[in-house]
């Protein structure tokens, strides 16, 4: 006879976690996929939020105190396992409950750090400038390794659900498909006459049935989210010398002298060492003279170092000065900086070549927002 042991909420818990963990893995493989992998970073916390409380007023079999044994009951289990000769439980058994906690723990400390890397890091999402870059660099270390171990507690989840199909004959990712599990007197009625080697295909057919899914995920390529919205494309927040981070306002003066001559490079694209040098040598300005009189050389000196890359708070600005950390002299040139050379060491030589581009200089060529000092990964587009 069936009895009902996983409830619809479990059952809709644990199939969402994994369709958001799935998701989660292809759009981790390329930034453009950013904001959707976001989205399924939030939804597995919401999930996690939700198992968590309903491990409080679930049905008996959903609740941690129906499966949470000490630490002597599962060396038992594990022993027995060990020797083939598991007991069987109808709901979780004493591994399986201890293996839930630590998905949950560490599927909530992947949350966390995947949190402060977007809010660090990335200065996105809605705690933006919450978190110092530094931390955000190292909460994306964390949350990294922390896939890792997933990964493997996963394998290891899974496994187990193998290894329960070939020693006790009984289907149990079926089972939290369906929710039904047969009592103790019909299961050993069905199985107490069969040989050890016997009823293998259930676990084969849930192999195949991993591998299946795995492979339809994997072919389906969603699209990125589309390009910002022009409208909402505004200038960085910088820093002042108070700590407060506020809009950049553009000097005028810099605008005119600068844009009027070639592409306006943003100041957040070289540290403050690098503007002076720059603004000190005009007579030889990467082969030209600039003449400006000493006030106005002055005035936009002072802005370009006021919105240099120490005190920007985009995602590029941190990364570029972290490529330089150590460096022995500031470059002139935004292509010479480490960061620069590394995101587009993947392009051919004729890319830069082609009349849409003409020169490495161009950013505005696939950056659309470059003027405004946005370099938004989604944003990018290589011309032809």
């Amino acid at each position: 006879m069936k009895i009902k042991v996983w409830d619809l909420p479990t059952r809709l818990f644990h199939w969402s976690l994994v369709g958001a963990y799935i998701a989660a893995l292809f759009t981790s493989r390329n930034e453009s996929f950013l904001e959707y992998h976001v989205l399924a970073g939030y939804f597995i916390a919401g999930c996690v939020i939700f198992r968590t409380l309903w491990g409080f007023v679930g049905n008996r079999y959903a609740r941690f105190s129906s499966f949470i044994k000490g630490f002597g009951e599962v060396r038992s289990f594990l022993s027995r396992l060990l020797r083939l000769r598991l007991p069987r439980y109808i709901g979780h058994n004493p591994a399986v409950g201890w293996m839930v906690l630590v998905i949950l723990g560490i599927t909530t400390a992947i949350t966390v750090t995947g949190i402060v890397t977007y809010g660090g890091e990335e200065n996105r999402g809605v705690f933006a400038g919450l978190f110092p870059f530094g931390m955000g660099m190292a909460a994306r270390t964390a949350h990294i390794w922390l896939t890792y171990c997933i990964v493997a507690v996963v394998a290891g989840h899974v496994s187990a659900a193998l290894i329960h199909d070939f020693v006790l004959k009984e289907n149990i990712i079926l089972s939290m498909i369906t929710g039904a599990k047969e009592d103790d007197e019909s299961w050993h009625e069905r199985v107490d006459h069969l040989r050890p080697e016997e009823g293998h295909s259930a676990a084969k057919l849930a192999v195949y049935l991993i591998v299946v899914l795995l492979g339809a995920f994997a072919a389906i390529y969603l699209p990125p989210e589309g390009r910002s919205d022009p409208a909402s494309i505004r200038q960085p927040r910088v820093v002042d010398d108070k700590g407060f981070a506020t809009r950049l306002v553009v000097n005028n003066a810099w605008h005119a002298e600068c844009a009027d001559c070639h592409d306006a490079f943003h100041p957040t694209l070289l540290p403050a060492a690098s503007w002076k040098k720059i603004m000190a040598v005009l007579g030889d300005h990467f082969g030209d003279t600039v003449s400006l009189d000493e006030s106005k050389r002055r005035e936009i000196e002072t802005f370009l170092v006021s919105a240099s890359a120490e005190h920007s708070t985009t995602e590029a600005s941190k990364k570029l000065l972290y490529s330089l950390d150590g460096a022995a002299d500031a470059p002139i040139r935004i292509t010479d900086v480490p960061y620069w050379k590394d995101k587009h060491s993947n392009i051919r030589e004729d890319v830069f070549k082609r009349e849409s581009v003409s020169s490495r200089s161009n950013c505005s060529a696939c950056h659309p927002w470059a003027e405004a000092g946005s370099y938004e990964d989604r944003d990018i587009s290589i011309p032809q």
